[in-house]
């Protein structure tokens, strides 16, 4: 399977200039090959017939290209910028990628174009100029790369070399073979460089885990201060805390209010650098441990189905309140999701993410019916009712966790698809989930004794 883990290098003074003049002339040449797209893409609309438009915006009459594609390719770009200052500043293959990149970015316009004209999505935007001096990642695949003595040598430009006062290697991290690299990238990240390791180690997704039992599964709702609540159709259920994560925000908003007041709308400096970068490893290590404890959840009680609850975009259009708002949408679900896309395929979970409309105004008990957002009858109604936060009481009265009830209602929407069960979720399991800390309440013992557990089936399922 095909893995990307990044590696905050440690350079010496050389090494560190010398990957900022590399990371500028990417930079330079990304802008190079869009400047030549839209000079490119203006001059053939300026050679067709009614090619403008005109609109007004307020009292004002404007005129625009309309939309079209971009007709301008990959191969184009690196036949014309060939010659380029910035091209031959950095290695050929490390140019190429960086061509690469543009490729992509206009073939997705070009898909946004067509998904316009359908009525699908907004105006697409242009591919815009990158800040003018700034740093852009520096891509090598394995074939501009020499291995010696546990370091990779990345290739250099013959103007580049004659200025250069010692080699430029990278030290290959201990836990990874020379075999598994297939591609490096030097990517700045506010103030710091980092290495990512795309590596192949030859393990293969698991589409049957006979150790797994598919008529099983666990269904999470996500929230706020519950980040994540699971109930299971053996009957179990949990709420992974959310206040750490919300107290980690309020934090990074406090620091970064007090080093911006006075200063004008986008000031930024080194201080603001250190204080991005430790809320972002933050998350990323919320992300990493709540995702690896979903799927510890289920090797352990043996379940082969993962539910999730989730809207597309439904953070775009949150309308909670500043304060709800605020405490909600910067909470990283979707990132999680993205995680658990990965880890699931490596031990033959089946993970399956469902639309949440109606999940938590429905009672589950009560066996209330669930319609699709967009699709609620005018005379739905829920049989029971939301009486305080995380609160919720059914048609007889009974008193329940809300966010539980969501996560069951969760399952019930996908129960027939995956031929699920749900005998066994009743009133005791939806009443007092138990309460998980990812970051102060999990000791080392249970973190060895999964990863123990885990290791030993990962090695008998790939057999």
């Amino acid at each position: 399977m095909y893995k990307t883990i990044p590696v905050r290098a440690k350079f010496t003074n050389e090494e560190k200039a010398f990957w900022v003049d590399q990371c500028k002339n990417s930079n330079s040449l990304i802008n190079c090959a869009i400047y030549h797209t839209r000079q490119s893409h203006y001059a053939r609309l300026s050679e067709m017939e009614n090619s403008s438009t005109s609109y007004w915006r307020g009292d004002e009459l404007r005129h625009s290209w309309k939309t079209y594609r971009y007709n301008t390719t990959y191969a184009e770009l690196d036949k014309v910028l060939k010659e380029n200052v910035h091209y031959k500043g950095i290695a050929a293959q490390a140019a190429q990628q960086t061509l690469k990149t543009v490729g992509e970015s206009i073939t997705g316009y070009n898909q946004l174009v067509n998904l316009y004209y359908q009525r699908e999505v907004n105006k697409p935007s242009l591919p815009n100029y990158r800040k003018s001096g700034g740093l852009a990642s520096v891509t090598f695949p394995k074939q501009a790369l020499t291995y010696k003595d546990g370091c990779f040598y990345p290739s250099v430009s013959r103007e580049t070399r004659p200025e250069l006062l010692g080699e430029i290697s990278l030290h290959l991290p201990e836990f990874i073979d020379d075999d598994w690299v297939k591609e490096v990238t030097i990517r700045p990240y506010y103030g710091e460089f980092w290495i990512d390791w795309v590596i192949d180690d030859g393990k293969k997704p698991i589409k049957i885990n006979p150790h797994l039992d598919y008529s099983q599964a666990w269904g999470f709702d996500h929230g706020g201060t519950n980040w994540l609540t699971g109930v299971s159709t053996q009957g179990k259920s949990l709420i992974i805390s959310g206040r750490k994560l919300k107290s980690m925000n309020q934090g990074y908003c406090r620091l970064v209010a007090k080093y911006k007041q006075g200063k004008p709308e986008f000031y930024w400096d080194a201080n603001l650098d250190r204080v991005q970068r430790k809320r972002n490893n933050q998350m990323r290590d919320a992300i990493n441990k709540a995702a690896r404890f979903i799927v510890n959840q289920c090797l352990n009680d043996r379940v082969g189905n993962l539910v999730i609850g989730w809207n597309p975009e439904q953070k775009n259009c949150s309308d909670m309140g500043k304060r709800n708002n605020q405490n909600f949408v910067v909470i990283p679900t979707g990132r999680l999701i993205e995680r658990l896309k990965q880890l699931c395929p490596e031990f033959g979970i089946v993970l399956t993410i469902t639309e949440e409309a109606n999940t938590s105004k429905a009672s589950f008990l009560d066996d209330d019916s669930l319609p699709k957002h967009g699709e609620k009858p005018e005379q739905w109604k829920p049989s029971g009712t939301r009486i305080k936060r995380g609160l919720y009481r059914t048609k007889l009265g009974y008193l329940i966790n809300a966010d539980a009830n969501a996560a069951a209602n969760i399952i019930r929407k996908v129960a027939t698809q995956l031929n699920i069960s749900l005998v066994k979720v009743g009133r005791a399991s939806l009443t007092v989930p138990q309460r998980i800390d990812l970051f102060n309440k999990l000791d080392k013992s249970y973190r060895k004794k999964t990863l123990r557990s885990v290791s030993l089936d990962h090695v008998v399922t790939s057999a």
